[in-house]
């Protein structure tokens, strides 16, 4: 199988197609479901990293590779979790944001789409 970017498979003014269980504009809800708690667990992830940085370290634990490693894993579960559970919500808004994106039924220009379909005018006679 030939693997050319999607860029060069879709055409101007197309939209991608839908799948079996697709939503209306060609998306399954689910997997963006997915992808937007995974998004807010990066987005946790990162956060806890730098309020870790704010905290003084004490010499309790010692210094070590191993320390920042567990640290590190520990922080991605913590993430995990509290994604799955709603944590900020900011997967939730994510998906709606999204959702009402996929809704439109007039693709929005952008890279995919430099310019908005043209709209065909009556034959005169």
């Amino acid at each position: 199988m030939d693997k050319m970017p999607i860029i060069n498979n879709i055409r101007m003014g197309e939209t991608l197609p839908s799948g079996p269980k697709s939503g209306a504009g060609g998306v399954e809800p689910e997997k963006l479901k997915k992808a937007c708690t995974e998004f807010e667990a990066l987005f946790i992830q990162e956060i806890l990293k730098f309020m870790r940085q704010t905290i003084p370290q004490s010499g309790l634990a010692g210094p070590g590779a191993g320390k920042e490693v567990y640290q590190s894993l520990m922080d991605q579960e913590l993430s995990k979790n509290l994604a799955k559970k709603g944590g900020l919500r900011i997967g939730e808004m994510v998906y709606r944001q999204m959702v009402r994106k996929e809704e439109k039924k007039t693709p929005s220009p952008g890279p995919m789409n430099p310019l908005p379909p043209m709209k065909s005018e009556p034959e005169e006679k």
